[in-house]
């Protein structure tokens, strides 16, 4: 379980609502919004533009969005930080905020953490839970200044209670993990479940596996399941791959085994280079689980699981080899070469190639007859 880093928000809208100085008092922002609401970006760039070279806060800070974000005009970044600093500097919350992230991202300027500290805790301090978050963040990471959980947690807590997602998720890190006390996984859990509500993949995994272990709350399968099931149909391989292992050993709290749906999660993490699923996947092909028993298939697994790393497959391959002929043998080699140079060429930075000693391929490869698309030269021709 690992702390999120900073996430900023969504892009802002712009604002209407400013304590302005009298020198400005008979200047109307809300034409400039208006005609921002009906993307007429000209009349709003416009507007904005004369409210703020007369000092109007809110007017600069919406120039700033729009330069920032490049709407209705050309993205500038720099322009942007200059004119959220003249608003930050007035007291409006979301420009403080928006110039940490130009700081923290370095977006027009070169990036300062101490900077961004500076303004994310004065938006903090003023309420914004983003801020908050993103303070908090800085604490844990060590960022802008030295690591301090006991800070981090203090600023998780004001933005987590405030709904802030990703506060509630990396407080509960905090409190599982023991950094700031003693561990407590049943504070932990209420704050992973309310991040999970809110769609946080990370949390929806944590409490899928608390409730699988029964960690600071009542074991409960089912409920590992749900959870998983959020986790994976949000493309996280780690519970796609858990999830399959629940169905493929469930038949425990009302929860039955499932080898079809054990299969179809497996797959999915598999196909995404997941070596535990791989050799699951391998074992319900070899021992025909819920499906017709494929050696063949379960021998391509079986390679692939190992040469991402699942070292006791190879055990696996060894027994199956002496259940299969050796065309056999060969085909399943060359299914799993294919597919390994597929996923190599759509994933260059990720695969481990681990080369499996084979005695029939080997003998192939020395005879000078062979094809260069044979079974032989495919396997041998993978990246080392």
């Amino acid at each position: 379980m690992s702390a999120q880093a900073n996430n900023p928000a969504e892009p802002d809208a712009p604002a209407s609502v400013s304590p302005e100085p009298s020198a400005v008092g008979r200047y109307n922002v809300e034409i400039g919004l208006e005609a921002f609401q009906d993307e007429d970006y000209d009349t709003a760039l416009q507007v904005f533009t004369e409210g703020a070279m007369i000092g109007h806060a809110i007017a600069q800070y919406n120039l700033a969005l729009m330069y920032q974000q490049g709407i209705g005009t050309e993205q500038n970044f720099e322009r942007a930080m200059q004119l959220y600093a003249l608003s930050a500097q007035q007291g409006i919350v979301r420009a403080q905020f928006n110039l940490g992230v130009m700081y923290d991202q370095g977006q027009g300027i070169e990036q300062d953490y101490r900077e961004a500290y500076y303004w994310y805790e004065q938006a903090a301090e003023q309420g914004d839970a983003d801020a908050q978050y993103a303070v908090g963040t800085m604490n844990f990471y060590g960022q802008g200044r030295a690591e301090n959980f006991t800070e981090a947690m203090r600023w998780y807590q004001e933005s987590a209670r405030q709904g802030h997602r990703d506060a509630q998720y990396n407080l509960g890190v905090l409190l599982i993990s023991g950094l700031v006390g003693e561990p407590n996984p049943t504070a932990a859990m209420t704050w992973f479940t309310l991040a999970a509500e809110k769609g946080s993949v990370d949390a929806q995994y944590n409490a899928a596996l608390m409730y699988a272990t029964g960690q600071g709350v009542t074991r409960d399968a089912a409920q590992a399941r749900d959870y998983f099931t959020q986790a994976a149909e949000q493309g996280l391989r780690d519970a796609q791959t858990r999830l399959g292992i629940l169905y493929a050993t469930s038949d425990q709290d009302g929860l039955p085994r499932d080898y079809e749906q054990a299969r179809y999660w497996f797959n999915r993490s598999a196909h995404r280079g997941d070596a535990t699923a791989q050799f699951f996947l391998a074992r319900i092909f070899a021992d025909g689980l819920g499906v017709e028993q494929n050696l063949s298939i379960a021998h391509m697994w079986y390679e692939l699981a190992y040469r991402f790393g699942y070292e006791h497959a190879v055990s696996s391959l060894e027994r199956l080899r002496a259940e299969m002929d050796e065309e056999s043998t060969l085909q399943a080699r060359l299914m799993a070469a294919r597919w390994m140079r597929a996923y190599a060429e759509q994933n260059p930075d990720s695969v481990r190639i681990t080369r499996i000693p084979d005695d029939a391929v080997d003998a192939a490869n020395e005879n000078p007859d062979e094809s260069t698309d044979s079974p032989a030269n495919d396997s041998n021709n993978l990246p080392d």
